[in-house]
């Protein structure tokens, strides 16, 4: 037996079959190759990229047009918040038009947070609701008609009265309590055309 390479043999294998790889040092391709005209991008294009007209859907990741209202693939309004609480675990939560969100320790009240919020001292059980009307408005309300006990705050100052509806703007900071503090981001769905 020998051990040099069979000259009908290259390093790739069985000279018989066809050769799929090139060797890691040759290109693909010539540089000078014309691309391939049978290739139609259209064929393959389930949908319009991201880029300039388009954006993705928050909730499902399909492409949308910007003066879309709602998702045609999901169906969910393209307004929208989302909030994130440095709990433990952390929260982050997201809310829209018909899809309010409830902060407190109450599982049948606020079963989206409850379990973030359930062992953050301050946070009552009925503590706030952020949301989003239809036209891209964000809100936030603290507790119900009575209000939490410790506060909701917005950018350091307590909410008051009870229940009443306050504005949210981008990257607004929010704090229940003085302990469990936020950020809140907003889309607020279609862009006016251009």
């Amino acid at each position: 037996m020998t051990d040099e390479p069979d000259p009908e043999e290259d390093e790739w294998g069985d000279p018989d079959l066809p050769r799929t790889d090139a060797p890691p040092d040759e290109p693909d391709t010539e540089p000078d190759a014309e691309p391939d005209a049978r290739y139609d991008p259209g064929e393959c294009d389930a949908g319009p990229a991201p880029g300039f007209g388009t954006r993705l859907c928050w909730n499902c990741g399909d492409p949308v047009t910007r003066s879309a209202a709602d998702c045609p693939s999901c169906l969910t309004p393209l307004a929208h918040l989302v909030l994130e609480l440095d709990t433990t675990p952390a929260l982050r939560a997201t809310a829209c038009p018909g899809r309010p969100l409830r902060l407190g320790r109450d599982p049948e009240w606020a079963p989206k947070t409850a379990l973030a919020l359930s062992r953050s001292p301050g946070v009552s059980r009925r503590h706030a609701t952020i949301g989003v009307d239809p036209d891209g408005t964000a809100w936030l309300t603290d507790g119900g008609a009575s209000g939490s006990l410790n506060g909701t705050w917005l950018n350091g100052h307590r909410l008051t009265p009870a229940g009443t509806r306050h504005r949210l703007h981008d990257r607004d900071e929010l704090a229940l309590g003085r302990r469990v503090r936020g950020t809140v981001r907003i889309d607020p769905g279609p862009s006016p055309a251009q």
